[in-house]
This record gives C-alpha cells, structure tokens and sequence, in this order.
C-alpha cells in the first residue's frame, strides 16, 4: 500500500519548514510506501528552497508540485491527480504532526471500514488567546477543544487533518473548484461541501479522535475582525454550494437573542459566537444575491 500526505501552500515557508520537520519524526509502518507531495499554490516566497532542503535527508520520497492556479481546491485536486497514494492524506501548511498521527489516521480508516477520516486538529497558540476566544468558537478556526473529544458532526470535520481512501474520491468526486479560498476571494467551504456529499451519497466519514495536528494560531487570527471575515466567508461558500441551509429569518433572530443574553451573563466567547452565526447569515444572503446576478 502506498500512503500519500498532500501538503498544499501558497506563501508560508516559514511555517511549512516546522511541518515538514515534524513529518520527519513519523512513525512509518512496515509494509506501506509513504511519500510526501507539497503542492506549492503559485508561491512568491522561499518555498522552493524550503522542500528541497527537506528532501536531501527526508525519511521518505517527497517532491513538490506547482499549481499555477490558485485556490485550496486547485491545490488538493492537483495532489489527489499527482499522488500515487491507495490512501491520500491532507494537512495544512502550518500544522505539527502527532509521531503517530498517520499510523492512527490509517488504522481508523482500515479497522472502521471508512471512506474518510478526520483527527483531532488542537490549537498551538502562538500569543495568549484574548478571553473572547473560548471554545464556543473554536470551530471557527477549524480546531477542536483541548479538553473532550467532539461529538461526531459534519461541522467538527476540518480539512487540516483529513485521510481518503482513493476509490472514495473515484466515487464521490474531488473538490469544487467554485469553492475555496482564493486570496480575498469569500468562497471557502469546500472541504463542508466534499464530506456533506460523502454523507449523502452513503459514504462513511468519522472522527480519528487519535490521529492529533497542532495547528499553529498566530495572533494575526485572534483577532475579532478575523473571524467576522471567516465566517461571512463560509456563508457565501455555503450559498453557492446550492445545499439546503438554516440561514432563515428564525436563525437570526434567535442569535441576536441569544447573544445579547449571553452578554448579559458576562460570557464573551458566547456571546460573540452568536454575533459570528449572524455574521454567517449575512454571508449566506449575500452569496445568494450574487449567485443571482451571474448570468444564465
């Protein structure tokens, strides 16, 4: 079997460089191929120079790859169509692995029977995180509380940390590359859009809760200005996906209440999730307008 982790980056050497180490330190278990792709998104930085300095004393075969295209889903797409991997792993471009992490993403995928799995994705903060920041919206930033596993959902799914078997993506398509974050462009979502259409097409996804990535947070994201632009981005994203949404009238109303009353009962992290669904459906309605003015 042949074991593919697909790295895509677009101007992030510096982090790239402490994935690529903690890649080093990997368990490899006997019997498997591994082999490292790093899909460089149309990088203006020392990305090139970064992977070749890895891959002179790499523990395996790792190349990279230029996307002239881009967007997150050019890149994951260009890696499942280079990859030669039976199992096609992904992680971001400014994660720490777990020693074991591949082991456990490989082992809940074989031992379950399942198309894909996504571990545990924790945060490494780089600054203290401010006292909104809670876990309430942690979700926000795509990582998991430190402190409990999460309930099986699709929104505690996150492409940071995420394992396919091949023929689950023969089956059930690749990314859409209408979706996903591209510069300023406010379309991400579609790692959301491939695991609902997994779901709903009768495949199996679930939690590795053992397979673990650090996800570096810098303080360029703690910031409230931060999330209100990520959010407003999933909305748009889930507009132009076309599924069936929450985003009514009710939702609104009911987390404007909800966020005052939260205020009220001095919890910040609560209230400003809240603020963040209503900023979410303020995206979802504007992608919709927009997805009206294209023309037919």
């Amino acid at each position: 079997m042949t074991l593919t982790v697909a790295i895509p980056t677009h101007n992030r050497a510096r982090t790239l460089a402490l994935t690529l180490d903690s890649l080093a330190a990997l368990r490899l278990d006997p019997g498997i191929t591994f082999e490292g792709l790093v899909i460089d998104n149309n990088s203006s930085d020392a990305t090139p120079s970064v992977v070749e300095e890895f891959a002179r004393a790499a523990p395996f075969a790792i190349r990279r790859v230029f996307e002239p295209r881009q967007g997150s889903s050019f890149a994951r797409n260009r890696a499942v169509r280079e990859g030669q991997g039976d199992l096609i792993f992904f992680i971001d471009d400014d994660v720490i692995v777990d020693r074991e992490w591949a082991s456990e993403l490989r082992a809940a995928i074989e031992e379950r029977g399942l198309d894909a799995a996504c571990g545990l994705v924790l945060a490494q903060w780089q600054a203290p995180p401010p006292k909104w920041l809670g876990v309430e919206v942690y979700g926000k930033l795509a990582v998991h509380p430190e402190t409990r596993v999460p309930a099986e959902a699709l929104s505690q799914y996150f492409s940071a940390n995420v394992g396919f078997t091949r023929r689950c993506l023969d089956r059930f398509g690749l990314f859409r590359e209408d979706l996903g974050v591209v510069a300023g462009n406010p379309m991400s979502g579609e790692d959301t859009e491939l695991f609902a259409r997994i779901i709903g097409g009768g495949g199996k996804i679930a939690l590795a809760p053992r397979a673990v990535v650090h996800h570096l947070i810098g303080p360029e994201r703690m910031t409230r200005s931060y999330f209100r632009h990520k959010s407003f981005a999933f909305g748009v994203g889930s507009a132009m996906s076309g599924k069936r949404t929450h985003n009514r009238v009710d939702k609104l109303v009911r987390n404007l209440v909800r966020m005052g009353a939260a205020a009220a009962q001095g919890n910040p992290s609560l209230a400003f999730y809240h603020q963040l669904e209503c900023v979410n459906f303020f995206g979802y309605w504007y992608g919709r307008i927009a997805l009206r003015r294209l023309p037919r």
